[in-house]
Parts: structure tokens; C-alpha cells; sequence
């Protein structure tokens, strides 16, 4: 199994030729990695953890560069909200904590989520950002697109599993403390942004888990103002103290493959 991490969440991850686009976004931020349109459009299926902007916007341009030949799947929201935006009713499949796919070697399962709860010091930061007068176009976009990016308490986590592993990847950095997660997982995709104590806040949430090993990303900053370059020292840190025998992976946004298993 193999992946790629395009920036923000866009996660695509293969196995035997099938591949799944999760939450792809093109950034707004000329001075990162572009996201190449191509490749994502030819995914063919694409899997939606929340409906907030940076995970949802550009699902329907990159449904229609494919021509049509895509799948999308995500919970009541994010279908309602790709609906309104004309993506075809065909291509769109409606999911839900507890639900079981299964697409080419993959078997998935739903799992209910949670998203972040941001904390009072990175809200002021972001609200007296100076950055906003700098990228003003970008904030009227977001401003904009957010009026319908409702997340709805809806935020679900995969459960991916092919070959004999096992992916967990999480659409925000929060677990729901009803649901009975699988621990042990090969790899946890880890969205790392969206707080001002990120790391502290991260490491119960390993403990939890007990991956084998973690994926950190969403940790770059590619839509300005609201989003911020995060630095993933701390973690790392803390994960060295505390699980060194769990090995961290900070990507660069690239269209290169990380051999994972």
C-alpha cells in the first residue's frame, strides 16, 4: 500500500491499482505545492470526512475534470452540499457511521467522528491576523464558501484495510467518546491544526489509538489567512518522551509516493 499526501487533507492512498482520494482541496496558496488536477480527477472514487471548505469545496471541479467517472462518499451534508453544486445524483453515495464499503482490495468501515474544538488563543490569532489585509481576496472566498461548509457534527473517521493492514485516517483531530475505535492500526493519519496547544492536545488521542505508526498532515498553510504553518516539533518531541517505539511521519506536500507498507 502505498500514499500521497497533496497538502491540507488530500490524502490519496493505493493498493493493486485502485486508488481513494480522500478530502482533496487545491490550495490557495501560490507559494506551496499545486495539487496536480489530473491525478486527482482520475482517483475514481473520493471519500469526504467533513463538509468544511478545505476538505470539500473542490469535489465537484475535480468531478467534473473526470468526466463524470467518479464516485463520491460522504455523509448527509457533504452530499447535500455537492447536490446544490450540481455535482449528478449518480455519483453520489450517502453514508454513515456503522456503514461498510468495499471498493477493489479496500474494505472501509464508517466510523463516527468528531471535530476539533478550537481553543479562545487561536481564534483571537486568526481574527487579528494581519495576514487578512494581505490576502483579503482569499478571506472573502472563505468567508463565502463557509456560509454552506456547515460541518453538522457529521465529521466521520475511516477505517481502511487491504492487503492484511490497516489505515486509520481521522477527517479532524477529535475522536467521539462513544464510539469503540480499533486500536493498533499500521498507519493513523493524523490531521495536526487547530489549536494553539496542538501537541499536548494530540497525545491522548495516541494513547487511545496505539498506532503503529502516524501520518501527520492538514499541518501546512494553504489557504491564508485562516490557516497557519504549523510546527511539528513539539509533537515529535512529545512522541520521542513518551511512544518512541511509534514512528512519526512529516510529509512534504509532493506528488511522490510514500511507500507505507
Amino acid at each position: 500500500m502505498r500514499l500521497k499526501w497533496f497538502g491540507t487533507a488530500t490524502i490519496l492512498l493505493e493498493q493493486d491499482g485502485t486508488r481513494l482520494l480522500f478530502d482533496p482541496f487545491l490550495t490557495i496558496n501560490p507559494g506551496l505545492f499545486q495539487p496536480p488536477v489530473d491525478e486527482l480527477s482520475e482517483a475514481g472514487h473520493i471519500l469526504i470526512t467533513h463538509a468544511h471548505f478545505d476538505h470539500l469545496v473542490d469535489v465537484p471541479y475535480i468531478m467534473r475534470q473526470s468526466g463524470g467517472k467518479s464516485a463520491v462518499y460522504g455523509t448527509a451534508k457533504p452530499c447535500e452540499i455537492l447536490a446544490s453544486k450540481g455535482v449528478n445524483g449518480a455519483c453520489i453515495n450517502q453514508v454513515a457511521p456503522g456503514d461498510a464499503l468495499s471498493i477493489g482490495p479496500f474494505e472501509i468501515n464508517v466510523l463516527k467522528g468528531r471535530h476539533i474544538v478550537f481553543d479562545r488563543r487561536i481564534l483571537i490569532k486568526t481574527i487579528l491576523n494581519p495576514r487578512i489585509m494581505v490576502n483579503w481576496s482569499n478571506f472573502r472566498y472563505m468567508l463565502r464558501e463557509s456560509r454552506t461548509s456547515d460541518e453538522a457534527g457529521e465529521t466521520v473517521v475511516y477505517h481502511i484495510r487491504a492487503a492484511g493492514r490497516s489505515v486509520l485516517l481521522m477527517g479532524s483531530l477529535n475522536l467521539d467518546g462513544g464510539t469503540a475505535y480499533p486500536a493498533g492500526a499500521d498507519l493513523l493519519i493524523l490531521p495536526y491544526q487547530g489549536r494553539s496547544d496542538v501537541a499536548d492536545y494530540a497525545i491522548p488521542f495516541i494513547e487511545r489509538l496505539q498506532p503503529k505508526m502516524i501520518l501527520l498532515d492538514h499541518f501546512d498553510d494553504t489557504f491564508p489567512p485562516i490557516s497557519s504553518p504549523v510546527d511539528t516539533e513539539p509533537f515529535l518531541s512529545l512522541m520521542r518522551q513518551n511512544h518512541p517505539g511509534i514512528p512519526v511521519i512529516c510529509p512534504w506536500a509532493s506528488a511522490e509516493w510514500i511507500e507505507i507498507f
